[in-house]
């Protein structure tokens, strides 16, 4: 027997579709760009350091990436979105790649931006001038035993971050800090020489949640096809 398609199944599978339709405009369009630039479509140009997760308040997110005190080593990528000149705003991008933290002992990746951290704000994009300007959080939200959780940073002295987080779009909960050997802006245009960048190192926030933590459905058709055809055309 099939799987009765009741309105709220049919409703869950449109919009699912919608948002793959979505993805796939946006993915043709990274695409494009991808090719014009021959490099990252945005975010081209980054500087790649080492440092560590400190989680020294635990939460409750269902992940034991951050529900558990102690330290874990990373990999972060500080980048700037259009990738011109330092001198000139533009939206600040922290990739973090945390090995072993992801399902199965995989790798966990998250991206965080520029953005507010009010209840909207959250996921609006904000151009600022350094990453020490303002906070930075994941935007798109990942799912665990609270619900719905976005993930925040806040820029303190000598490359120091506060880490927490917001369950359903409600007050930020501490649960420690990233820490980063200094590493300075990314000053190049899109164009140039990588510096201390890593060409190789590609971030693949939907197939590598945190452990205990799940990408939405609807998150999932948005960023797959985008990420998908990006990829390729950079490889190409």
């Amino acid at each position: 027997m099939g799987t009765e398609k009741t309105p709220s199944n049919l409703a869950r599978v449109s919009g699912t579709a919608v948002f793959g339709a979505v993805g796939v405009a946006a993915g043709v369009g990274f695409a494009v760009l991808g090719a014009l630039r021959r490099n990252r479509p945005i975010h081209s140009v980054g500087t790649v350091v080492p440092g560590r997760l400190i989680i020294d308040t635990p939460g409750t997110t269902g992940s034991a990436l951050f529900d558990a005190a102690g330290e874990t080593p990373l990999i972060a990528r500080l980048s700037r979105s259009a990738s011109w000149p330092v001198e000139l705003p533009d939206i600040i991008g922290l990739a973090v790649r945390i090995p072993g933290g992801g399902h199965y002992g995989g790798e966990a990746d998250l991206l965080f931006a520029s953005t507010g951290t009010g209840r909207l704000t959250r996921y609006i994009l904000q151009l600022r001038t350094s990453a020490g300007a303002g906070p930075l959080t994941t935007m798109f939200p990942l799912t665990g035993v609270e619900g719905n959780i976005v993930f925040r940073l806040d820029p303190e002295p000598h490359d120091h971050y506060q880490l927490s987080y917001s369950p359903n779009s409600g007050p930020w909960w501490g649960l420690g800090g990233i820490s980063l050997e200094p590493s300075g802006e990314p000053s190049q245009r899109s164009n140039d020489p990588a510096g201390s960048d890593d060409p190789t190192l590609r971030f693949r926030p939907v197939a590598n949640p945190p452990t205990g933590l799940s990408v939405p459905a609807w998150l999932r058709a948005v960023r797959a096809p985008a990420y998908g055809a990006a990829r390729i055309a950079w490889h190409a």
